[in-house]
Order: C-alpha cells, then structure tokens, then sequence
C-alpha cells in the first residue's frame, strides 16, 4: 500500500507520529496507511478534537468545519507490519498528554432519551472548558481531576465500512474508561496490518455518556505500541487488560444484549485461559463479576464486564 502524506523514513531513533493532518471519518479496510509500525515500536498519536463550540470563535473556523466533516476523526490509519487475520492485535496504551480545551455538548436529546419522545426537556446544552494542572475548569468553584482515555480504538473490518461513531467486532467507538494509560486493547484482526484507528479522546466520561459529545471531548498526544500474537479460538470481541482486572466488551442494542455478549465472552475466556470449565466460570462471575454500560448513546451501546486479576490463578 502506498502511504500517504508521511515521511515514513525519519532520523535515526526518532519516534514517528500520527498526525492531524489526515484523518479518517471511517474505517474500513480500503484506507491508505498513513503509518507503518513495527511489533513493539513506541509511536505517538496526535488526537483530533471532536467539532463543537468550542470553534465558534476559533480564527480558523472556516477551514476546521471543512475539514471536520464528521464526528470521531482517527489520526490516518496505522499499518502494523506483519499483522494478519489469524492474529490479536494487542495496543498498550502509553502516556496521554492532553491539549488545553475540550467540551461538552447535549443536543437535547440521545440515546439516554429515546428520540420518539422528543427533545428530553432538559434542553440543548453546551460547555467549553479549559484543562490544566490535570484538572478540568468546570466553574469558578469547581473542578473536575482528569481521567484521560480513548474513545475509538479500532482496526479495519474485512469488508465493510463503518463510520467512526460506530463500534463492533473491530473495536472502534467504544467509550471505555478503562481504555487509557497502564491498559492493553486487545483486537482481533480482519486485514494484513490490521489498519489501527484511533481517536476521539476525552479528558474524563461518566457512564453512558450521557451527554453524546462527552465526557469532556479532547485533544492531545498519546504514546501506543503494538503487539501480535495467535487468536484464541474463542475470541470474537475485543478484550481490555490492565494491572487489576481482565475486561470483556460488546457493543449491541438493546444493552442488555451487550451484556450479554460480554458475559459470554469472558466465559469463553475463563475456560480457554485460565482452566476454568463453563460451569465454574459461571459460578465464579456470579459472585465477583463487574459490569457496566460504558455508554447508552451510540448506534449500538457499549457494556463491560470485569474480572479482578486476585480471584485468577496465575498464568505465564
């Protein structure tokens, strides 16, 4: 593939970036790499900020709209060398530097309100906030301590396009807390060299992102590497692990189907890796599991379920 709009030969040990520069609405399999990465290599990514108020006064208002065309921008598309179909794509999740405006932004009415019933009665509501010092400006009398995390993480479908509002099997648009700094996203892959997405970074986001546009949407940098290894023969949806607990995700409508997507597939995943039969796992997850919606407001809603590493048997 040919890349586009990088210099993909830089000065020897200098990290290489993906920029704003190009950004992608969509994913699919027929984007044209930006970047190409080795397994291991330490890259950054430079995250666009979603479109809002906050360019209502912006000197390049004109230019930004037109380049901001939709909602969740990936900074290009990552080729991972040597990444193929029958592998995991694992993403470890570095340092997130965040850039020092964000907002958020209620249209009136989401997922969180069904939209048959009209505008919620709250009303369309919008925030522009500063962030410094690791806080979130929200008022003169109160601030909020940053939670930085990666709203989209994804790689290439085999052979369909989805816009970056959308989550799948692929990862994409998934709105999970626990996506940032210490975290691994586990994805598997569907094309040679996976085509990594990401974007869509939030300086914090309570549960069900509620408001649609937030969390409070951010820029700013983020330090990723890569990892393959074989796919685990019960493997559909992505995983998330971290230094505590072991996750399971999947997006659907209604969200209990979600749920219940992502209890299966930590079932699956207690009995492949860590020796445990179905009806153990089940058991277990009935006294110690941990689960949530994530978020109530894309097309398809995102649920959790959570596992503290302290009730696993340790694996190599």
């Amino acid at each position: 593939m040919t890349l586009v709009g990088f210099d993909q030969i830089g000065e020897e040990g200098e990290m290489q970036r993906a920029t704003r520069d190009i950004l992608y609405f969509e994913t699919g399999p027929d984007n044209e790499p930006t970047l190409r990465v080795s397994p291991g290599e330490e890259f950054e990514v430079e995250t666009q900020l979603n479109p809002g108020p906050w360019l209502d006064d912006h000197p390049e208002k004109a230019i930004l709209q037109q380049k901001l065309r939709g909602g969740n921008p990936s900074s290009g598309c990552i080729y991972v060398e040597g990444a193929m179909s029958e592998h995991v794509l694992s993403v470890h999740i570095g340092e997130i530097d965040l850039d020092p405006v964000g907002f958020t932004n209620y249209w009136g009415s989401t997922g969180a309100m069904p939209g048959w019933m009209g505008l919620s009665g709250v009303g369309a509501q919008q925030k522009v906030v500063q962030i410094r010092d690791g806080k979130i400006i929200w008022s003169d009398t109160l601030e909020l301590p940053v939670a930085p995390m990666l709203g989209v993480v994804g790689v290439a479908p085999a052979s369909t396009r989805w816009s970056n509002i959308w989550a799948g099997q692929w990862g994409g648009n998934m709105d999970i807390q626990e996506v940032t700094s210490g975290a691994t996203v586990h994805i598997p892959i569907f094309v040679p060299g996976a085509l990594l997405h990401i974007g869509d970074m939030h300086a914090i986001q309570g549960d069900g992102e509620i408001c649609g546009a937030g969390g409070i949407e951010a820029g700013g940098r983020v330090k990723i590497s890569c990892e393959l290894s074989s796919k685990p023969k019960n493997m559909t949806w992505p995983r998330i692990t971290n230094e505590t607990h072991i996750i399971t995700t999947a997006q659907a409508k209604p969200a209990e189907d979600a749920f219940r997507l992502a209890l299966v597939e930590m079932i699956l995943w207690l009995e492949e890796e860590y020796g445990f039969t179905r009806g153990e796992a089940y058991l277990l997850l009935g006294q110690v599991l941990e689960a949530r919606c994530t978020q109530f407001v894309n097309p398809t809603f995102t649920y959790v379920c959570k596992v503290n590493r302290k009730y696993l048997p340790q694996i190599s």
